[in-house]
């Protein structure tokens, strides 16, 4: 949170109200698909030009549901219903609690040299916004489809499922989730790979907060055929420092620390800006450099909710920023005007990996108007 009193008060309301989302872990696990190919779960692209399906050359054989057209002049298999093109590989980086109008001030004075340049060169939207306060339930939302009851900041061992210790409130907060049907179940199911990366996490599958590193940024450590699952999640959620954007999994999912995330200080100062913009500076190009990219790939660098947390009364909902990079996105300073959220986000990632939609994705509109049409 960025203020303290709001924090304690947004805490209270969202431990009674499950913040700003009123869904359940009565939608996880649903899958309303779009697309989905029981044939060909890995959403794989040929190359060999052959059209066997009767598609045009250039994208190979397409996975049911999808067909062959283009973007930016490129052959690609794209959603028969939604148009989201297929991505190689998807990348995406959660940043903190920063209101778009926070940010824009930021951008505009200087503070986030890197943010300004990708802005001009890439895509931004307008209208783009969180589905809960505080954090974690956010994250639970993107990669479950719903916020799964929680609706505080608890930890994610055993036992520790309640918010920050004060004043004793939010103790009832459940956090440790059976919820299968969420983006990793949806990934393994269909042979593909993903990786959860957290900066300064040190150990593989840490569930306690050390120093700079959170585990509520890291939300597949919520889940608990994760969590329990020793291999499973020491091969999957690991430091950040393991991260090579040239060998990267199908689906990456890289959570800064509470400095490189532009979180702390709390409250904020003049540094939280400057601090995450150096560290996306640093660790953007070498993804956009990589082939995995190049030969397809989505970047998205976006952030969880805005800076006021919902101020007393958890209600605001201000536009949050969100940059998206692809070789099949609209780029050159495009700013998208429609309403966009999480559930969107999620849903642009299941279109984009031939995956099928769980919970509130499956009603969602994915981010299409970031492409071009065929």
């Amino acid at each position: 949170m960025k203020y303290w009193g709001a924090f304690v008060a947004a805490c209270l309301i969202a431990c009674g109200s499950n913040g700003a989302d009123d869904s359940s872990g009565t939608d996880a696990g649903t899958d309303a698909s779009v697309g989905q190919d029981s044939a060909s779960k890995d959403g794989s692209q040929t190359t060999d030009g052959s059209g066997k399906d009767g598609s045009q050359q250039g994208c190979g054989t397409c996975p049911t549901g999808y067909t062959c057209g283009s973007a930016n002049g490129a052959p690609v298999c794209r959603s028969s219903t939604t148009q989201i093109p297929l991505f190689t590989n998807v990348f995406v980086i959660l940043m903190e609690n920063t209101t778009l109008a926070t940010l824009e001030t930021g951008v505009n004075g200087n503070k986030a040299p890197n943010l300004k340049t990708w802005q001009g060169q890439y895509a931004t939207a307008a209208d783009y916004h969180g589905v809960a306060h505080p954090s974690l339930p956010n994250y639970i939302a993107l990669t479950s489809g719903g916020t799964q009851g929680i609706g505080c900041d608890c930890g994610a061992a055993p036992g520790k499922g309640t918010c920050y210790p004060v004043l004793d409130v939010c103790l009832t907060c459940s956090c440790n989730q059976a919820t299968t049907g969420h983006l990793a179940d949806q990934l393994e199911a269909a042979n593909k790979t993903w990786m959860d990366f957290g900066e300064d996490m040190g150990t593989p599958c840490n569930l306690t907060d050390s120093g700079n590193y959170v585990t509520r940024h890291n939300p597949f450590l919520y889940y608990d055929n994760v969590q329990t699952n020793a291999s499973r999640c020491t091969t999957h959620v690991v430091d950040y420092k393991n991260f090579d954007p040239n060998k990267p999994a199908t689906f990456n999912f890289i959570a800064p620390n509470l400095i490189d995330d532009m979180h702390n200080p709390d409250p904020p100062d003049s540094t939280n800006i400057p601090n995450g913009d150096a560290w996306l500076g640093k660790n953007v190009p070498p993804i956009l450099a990589s082939s995995a990219y190049k030969a397809g790939g989505l970047l998205v660098i976006v952030w969880d909710e805005d800076d006021g947390s919902g101020g007393i009364d958890g209600t605001t909902d201000d536009p949050v920023g969100i940059w998206v990079f692809s070789p099949f996105a609209k780029s050159g300073g495009f700013v998208a005007k429609s309403h966009y959220d999480h559930y969107s986000l999620l849903a642009t990632f299941e279109d984009g990996l031939d995956l099928g939609r769980i919970g509130k994705a499956a009603q969602a509109t994915p981010l299409n108007e970031f492409f071009p049409a065929n």
